[in-house]
């Protein structure tokens, strides 16, 4: 194909349809990598949700105009942004948009400044920046494409060089936050933000984005600690037991106070937006303050909590039946008995219980409570009745 030296509305449009199914496709690689800041496995999951919304919001405008597209997606990725990692690519992509949308086009200098904007915004968002997180695969990625944009360079020569050091970046994330050292993990949200780059890529001159590489099993389980990263080393995670968000309909001189509130009942606090509409995210042990606080200054709606004791708990599950799988679920040899009893398990507690009430085989079923009848007839073989 010919390679694009601008995008104009409907290619911007395509890349981020591409850019939703490269998510798409690196979901599950991209939550094996989330151990920060809570090692529950969703990051991957919470991206291309939020980027599912934005999709559909572009495609609901037309593809000629510019600024009605910009619009779209900033609006759609407020409305859908889950979680932390898609409150922050909300904002990213809020940035990005403020700058594209006064332009017909976008070339290399207009996404070096796109870039810039966005990573502002991100780092205005966040109540306590972390270095080694998306934050700083963004700001470096800007930092690159505005040394590659100076002197009218080629767009798709400005997008591979920001892609190279977006990807220097994101391999040294592991030195500036020890608990992705200590999991040998990269950062699963700058991971994320890469895949935009290379969706802006395929558009620009129709290469493919990458395959999602091999992600190492079991990171989170390599996590040791616990208590509120700080911005001086990052070297634990969250400890704090509920996520709370809310869509807030506030005036937007409070919410300097807001933020004030929240810093003190809870961390990861990213809020974003304007113009009367934010979307909240948090980390915290106290659930009606952090609803409270919004309640006394405006309009919370489509309040969501979750416990993320129980996401843990789920993380712990999926990897129990990974490891049950892999190693045959090997255990003692049991006695011969006249009857023997087959059961299916979603979980090591019921696991144990199984035992204890001597079943003589348990198979692991996961969440789905849906083993394979291959699975089934080798555990009644194995029965000794």
């Amino acid at each position: 194909m010919t390679t694009l030296d601008r995008l104009g509305a409907a290619e911007l449009g395509r890349a981020i349809a591409t850019f939703g199914d490269a998510l798409s496709m690196h979901q599950e690689a991209i939550n094996r990598l989330n151990v920060y800041p809570v090692p529950d496995g969703d990051t991957g999951t919470n991206m291309t949700l939020t980027l599912r919304s934005v999709a559909e919001a572009v495609a609901g405008v037309g593809d000629e105009d510019m600024a009605a597209v910009c619009k779209a997606i900033a609006h759609g990725s407020l409305m859908g942004a889950r979680g932390n990692s898609g409150v922050i690519l909300s904002q990213l992509l809020r940035g990005m948009t403020e700058v594209v949308r006064d332009h017909d086009a976008l070339d290399g200098q207009v996404l070096a400044a796109a870039l810039t904007r966005a990573s502002e915004l991100s780092y205005e968002a966040v109540q306590r920046p972390v270095e080694g997180t998306i934050l700083t695969v963004v700001r470096e990625a800007a930092e690159a494409a505005r040394e590659a944009a100076g002197g009218g360079t080629a767009l798709v020569e400005v997008l591979a060089r920001t892609r190279d050091a977006g990807q220097v970046s994101l391999d040294g994330t592991p030195e500036l936050l020890a608990v992705l050292k200590e999991a040998g993990v990269v950062d699963a949200g700058g991971a994320g933000f890469l895949l935009l780059l290379d969706a802006l890529l395929h558009v620009v001159d129709g290469r493919e984005v990458p395959a999602p590489p091999d992600a190492p099993e079991g990171a989170a389980d390599r996590v040791r600690g616990g208590g509120d990263a700080t911005p001086e080393t990052g070297k634990h995670v969250s400890e704090l037991r509920y996520e709370v968000m809310y869509l807030l309909e506030a005036p937007d001189e409070a919410m300097p106070a807001f933020r004030e509130v929240w810093a003190g009942i809870g961390d990861s606090i990213v809020v974003v937006g304007g113009d009367g509409i934010f979307n909240c995210h948090i980390h915290t042990d106290d659930i009606g303050p952090a609803i409270e606080a919004a309640i006394e200054i405006g309009r919370p709606r489509q309040i969501r909590v979750t416990d993320l004791l129980d996401e843990l708990h789920e993380v712990e599950e999926e990897r129990w039946v990974r490891e049950a799988a892999a190693e045959g679920d090997p255990g003692p040899e049991p006695d011969p008995v006249p009857c023997g009893v087959v059961a299916v398990a979603t979980g090591e507690g019921i696991r144990r219980i199984f035992g204890n009430l001597r079943v003589q085989q348990v198979v692991t079923g996961g969440q789905s409570m849906n083993p394979s009848t291959a699975q089934l007839l080798e555990a009644v073989e194995a029965v000794p009745a």
